[in-house]
């Protein structure tokens, strides 16, 4: 079982990589890409499989799917505090526009 809310290493040497998992919610990775022709090896950063960037180090690489997690989750918050307060208001009922079927 992987371990939640905490860097986890798996493979190793060439196929080394690192998971953390929030809430089921947040699947980021951090993958080592090995050198080739002229390209250097770097770390691939990623969150639920869309790439955040490449760094050429491990460390860097984890600081940029941190950040970017910690700029989402501050998003995420905000949009659940008004997400209760509005059902809150409404009778415990969401709130929803007006939807019409599309005329064919």
């Amino acid at each position: 079982m992987r371990t939640r809310a905490k860097w986890s290493r798996w493979g190793w040497g060439r196929g080394e990589g690192y998971s953390l998992e929030i809430g089921g919610a947040f699947r980021c990775s951090v993958v080592l890409k090995p050198a080739s022709g002229n390209e250097p090896a770097s770390y691939s950063a990623s969150i639920n499989a869309m790439e955040c960037g490449r760094c050429g180090d491990r460390e860097s690489a984890m600081r940029m799917v941190e950040q970017r997690l910690e700029a989402d989750m501050a998003r995420i918050l905000r949009d659940w505090t008004v997400y209760q307060a509005l059902k809150a208001l409404n009778g415990d009922q969401v709130p929803r526009i007006a939807l019409h079927p599309r005329k064919r």
